[in-house]
Formats: C-alpha cells, sequence, structure tokens
C-alpha cells in the first residue's frame, strides 16, 4: 500500500476546498488515514500547507471535564485526549495553546494570540470563545476520520439555540489552573460541552443543504464545511424540534437534566 504524504494530502485539502488564508479547526482520527510517510507530524505539515500563507490551524486539545487535570491544568504539560495530532501540534514551537482547564484549543497561525486569549472570560465553547471566534471570521470545520459526535462547532449552535444545558455533576465544579506568573487559580466548569451523542443528524441536515463536501484523504473520510452553517442549521434544528440533538443514552445527566428543563420528562 503506497504511503500518503504531504503533498497528496496538502492537494486533497486544496482541491476540496481550503484556500490560503483560511482558519479551520480538525478533529481527526490519525489511524483512519492509513499509512502515512512522515506520520502525524506530516498531517500537520499538509494542514498548514494547505491553509498557507496567512492560515491558522486550529486543534482541539481537550483533556475534557471528566479528565480534570490534577493538581492543576498547565497548558504546557497536560496531554490532550484528542488524538496524537492535536498533542503533537501542541508542542510546535510556534503553537499557542488557550488557557482553559478542560477545552483549551491551539492555534498555528498568524493570528494566534487573538483566537487563544482570555479563554475563561467566555462560556467553554459559547459566544465570544475562541470557538466562535472562528466561525465568525468565516472559518471552516474539517472532520478527518470522525463523525459529527466530534463536531465541537455544534455546541457552539447549541448555545446561539439557547438551549438548556446541564452539568455532568450534581453540583457546582471546579478546576485549578496555572497562570503565567506562578499562581493558581480556582475555574468553574459551564455546561456548554455536555453531550454529543445525539449530533449524528446534523450531518444529515448539512448534505440536504449542500453545505458539507465528503471526500477521501487516503483511507479516510473527511469532511470540510463553513462553521457558520454548523451553526446556523443546529439553531434551525433545535427550534423546529427542541430535542434533536439529545442522546437517547439511558443516565446521560446532561440529556436527561435538558429534557427535564424542557419539560420533556417529569422530575
Amino acid at each position: 500500500m503506497p504511503l500518503l504524504s504531504i503533498n497528496d494530502m496538502a492537494a486533497a485539502l486544496r482541491e476540496i476546498g481550503l484556500v490560503p488564508g483560511d482558519s479551520l479547526i480538525v478533529h481527526s482520527s490519525f489511524k483512519s488515514l492509513g499509512p502515512v510517510e512522515g506520520g502525524p507530524e506530516a498531517v500537520i505539515d499538509a494542514l498548514i500547507e494547505a491553509v498557507s500563507p496567512g492560515g491558522n490551524l486550529v486543534l482541539p486539545t481537550f483533556n475534557y471535564t471528566q479528565n480534570i487535570a490534577e493538581p492543576h491544568f498547565d497548558p504546557a504539560v497536560v496531554r490532550c485526549r484528542t488524538g496524537i495530532i492535536p498533542e503533537l501540534g501542541r508542542h510546535r514551537p510556534d503553537a499557542v495553546r488557550s488557557l482553559h482547564p478542560t477545552h483549551s484549543v491551539t492555534v498555528i497561525g498568524p493570528d494566534a494570540i487573538e483566537f487563544t486569549k482570555d479563554h475563561m472570560a467566555y462560556r467553554t465553547v459559547g459566544l465570544g470563545s475562541p470557538i466562535d471566534r472562528l466561525a465568525k471570521r468565516g472559518g471552516k470545520v474539517l472532520l478527518l476520520g470522525v463523525g459529527h459526535r466530534s463536531n465541537t462547532m455544534i455546541h457552539l449552535g447549541e448555545e446561539y439555540a439557547n438551549r438548556p444545558k446541564v452539568s455532568w455533576f450534581d453540583r457546582p465544579t471546579f478546576a485549578n489552573i496555572l497562570m503565567p506568573d506562578g499562581s493558581i487559580i480556582a475555574h468553574e466548569i459551564d455546561t456548554s460541552t455536555s453531550c454529543s451523542g445525539g449530533f449524528g443528524p446534523v450531518g444529515d441536515v448539512l448534505r440536504t443543504h449542500g453545505e458539507v463536501r465528503e471526500f477521501r484523504v487516503g483511507d479516510a473520510a473527511a469532511q470540510l464545511m463553513l462553521a457558520m452553517d454548523v451553526v446556523k442549521r443546529v439553531v434551525e434544528m433545535i427550534a423546529e424540534k427542541p430535542d434533536a440533538l439529545l442522546c437517547d443514552r439511558e443516565g446521560c445527566g446532561p440529556c436527561t437534566g435538558a429534557r427535564r428543563a424542557l419539560g420533556m420528562v417529569d422530575g
């Protein structure tokens, strides 16, 4: 089986619609690509090349609410749990990681500081957050070997729709964060990330409207879309059916709680 090269990957990404100057968030599975010449570092190089010059690569370097770092979150040390591509990307010398204890993003590009600053001043993936900044700038979303359960932009759509959300925890929960000056502060975990188990239907709606481009990179199925198209369709879906994106898993606290807040279950 031939190895997938940087040129192969960059060409495929350009052909499907990435252009120099794009800001792009990538949710990825390296294993899904098949054999890659140069490994995951080559994938990062190809992604940067596809939006260069002038573009920004945004990587979700999440460690999630269920894995709060102890004794504190240190952005230089804490590993992400979103795959090898973002984990290696955050170590690059030109990468900037936002200061957030559960859902930091790492940005490589000329606007990295602008994208990542003041993350804790906003809801994790709410209005004003790094994810929202990307959407408002006409940014794009690439799902590389993963589905819409990994599409963080859907959470932002939920925020725009003002859908009730419920925490994973039964009481206020805080995470300690190591600040640049060496101090440690406690930051309350909000509900904006919630559960993504019911996000699959968003892909169908985007396809119906011709707003997602589907292609392959190596062995991986890939999808490219405008971030604001995702937000817009999510808002419409929730307006039509408030529980459209809630999962049906028994015992899911956030989704059960959201249905209760919507008056759809007793309790």
